[in-house]
């Protein structure tokens, strides 16, 4: 913790694979950086809330943690965006035995938590916390003296996070580690990070124990994360709206990976679109004045994030071939061609199981959490850089206009266009209102309501298009015989004859809305 100042905890948290731990913990850097040997404590941890979640609704967190004989009161607020490294409200005190210091937490924003403030609410939080789970791990301590005269602690932390008892006793695995910086320069961890990163999977975590607490004690899955528009100040620095910009598909695309589940295609498709807005934030900005020193990582983190919409995209692909025009078809189809589609059936969940299982699989590698760890350090170094570059406004004109341009010269001659080229202008039209909704917050909501729509009207006519041609091209691939490819080809050219009119008046319509940036 950082003890002095505001009570402000730092910290860079990092999922480790079980099977590298050990390996972990005996890496030459570590050695070269620590003080001395490990130290090694057991933990003992029990959140605190009450039955409605009040303070987890509130972003906090409350525990009782006993390290080794020492029992230690804690209340952690939550600040930022959902990131692996996140700076958060710490008020920790030691206690004589595993009983809430109330003294203590007067002092802290609990006493402010909402349905629960003055003396009566106070005496009714006290009645309500109860244990709603624990956590039980190992933890190996490293003091670390990095350059620069930068000190923080390293944890690697194994045990598991438990609720219920008996029968009903549910546990999730810890494996994780935890860089704190306590003084100096915090981008020192980043660079230690990434030297560790070089040889095993270390992937950002940004879900902190509690979190993984209530998730579990919840009993439900969690949502899929859509993330949101960034809220952009006019007169503020372009670095500092990098940051905010980046920060929020950063983060939906981290829970949606961490959560990916073949049973829910919406953590694929969320994953997707947080990626698609992620790299449109860095195509908007790497052009930009401002951002000196921020070039180099804006551009190097095209390939791989790329690569990894590749991935998506294949399971995408998958996932709606076999769960919607699979279905549609079949109802659609003479008898004898929908019985041609129960017999590809089985090979159309292979595909659909094998492209999940490689987006599971890069999610989990190597140079998925080094690709975030360059992603997390840009936000980081971003927000702490020089203000700069000029007035967002005019930027944000300037791009969108940009936009706007390339998706008209697209749609010329719409009707007419090929499937290649109507993928084209679909791709346009998704830039342009993923850019849209980077800089919406610049303007009235009201100013942007009917463009947006009419940009999604198109976008969703473009994509019905899409996926009929998407379909063709699998069941080709899928050896399906020549009458099954022809049916297929003749409702592609039935869906153009329905959908492009509606294509072309949704075209029409967002000729007609005042683009909101002029």
């Amino acid at each position: 913790m950082n003890t002095t100042g505001a009570p402000i905890e730092l910290e860079l948290k990092l999922a480790v694979r079980p099977q590298d731990a050990d390996r972990l913990a005996a890496h030459p850097l570590i050695a070269r950086h620590a003080g001395g040997a490990a130290q090694t404590q057991l933990m003992l941890a029990h959140y605190l809330d009450t039955p409605e979640r009040a303070l987890a609704a509130a972003g906090m967190a409350l525990r009782l943690r006993r390290e080794g004989r020492q029992w230690r009161q804690t209340l952690k607020t939550s600040g930022g965006e959902a990131l692996a490294l996140r700076a958060r409200g710490e008020w920790e005190h030691a206690l004589p035995a595993a009983r809430l210091d109330w003294a203590a937490l007067r002092r802290t924003p609990l006493a402010a938590l909402p349905a629960y403030a003055g003396r009566a609410g106070w005496k009714a939080l006290a009645a309500d916390l109860k244990p709603v789970f624990t956590t039980r791990f190992q933890r190996r301590n490293w003091a670390l003296a990095l350059p620069g005269g930068t000190q923080a602690v390293l944890s690697l932390d194994q045990g598991h996070i438990a609720c219920g008892r008996g029968a009903r006793r549910r546990t999730v695995p810890i494996c994780e580690l935890e860089l704190e910086c306590q003084a100096g320069d915090p981008a020192r961890l980043w660079k230690f990070a990434a030297e560790l990163a070089k040889e095993w999977p270390l992937i950002p975590l940004a879900a902190s124990k509690a979190e993984r607490g209530h998730e579990l004690a919840a009993q439900a899955r969690p949502a899929p994360h859509k993330g949101k528009p960034p809220k952009l100040a006019r007169t503020g620095g372009v670095p500092q709206a990098l940051a905010a910009a980046l920060g929020a598909p950063l983060a939906a695309l981290q829970h949606n990976l961490r959560h990916l589940d073949a049973a829910d295609p919406e953590f694929v498709h969320q994953a997707r679109v947080a990626l698609r807005r992620l790299r449109s934030v860095l195509r908007a900005f790497g052009p930009l004045p401002g951002l000196k020193g921020l070039g180099r990582p804006i551009t190097g983190l095209d390939a791989p994030l790329r690569a990894l919409g590749q991935v998506l995209g294949a399971a995408r692909d998958a996932d709606v071939f076999e769960l919607q025009t699979l279905p549609a078809w079949r109802e659609a189809l003479p008898a004898a061609l929908a019985g041609e589609l129960d017999r590809l059936a089985p090979q159309a969940a292979q595909v659909r199981r094998e492209t999940q299982a490689a987006a599971a699989a890069l999610a989990a590698s190597a140079a998925y959490g080094q690709t975030l760890l360059r992603a997390e350090r840009l936000v980081f170094d971003a927000a702490a850089a020089p203000h700069g570059g000029g007035a967002l406004e005019p930027l944000a004109r300037r791009l969108l206009g940009a936009s706007h341009e390339r998706v008209w010269r697209a749609a010329r001659g719409l009707t007419r266009l090929t499937a290649a080229q109507r993928h084209r202008l679909r791709i346009d039209v998704k830039r342009l209102r993923y850019g849209l909704d980077l800089w919406s917050s610049l303007w009235p909501e009201a100013a942007t309501r009917p463009y947006r729509q009419a940009l999604a009207g198109l976008q969703d006519e473009l994509g019905a298009l899409n996926d009929a041609a998407v379909a063709g091209q699998t069941l080709a691939a899928l050896g399906a015989s020549a009458a099954l490819r022809k049916a297929c080809a003749a409702r592609e050219r039935s869906l153009l004859a329905q959908r492009l009119p509606l294509a072309a008046q949704t075209l029409a319509a967002l000729d007609l809305c005042a683009a909101p940036w002029r």
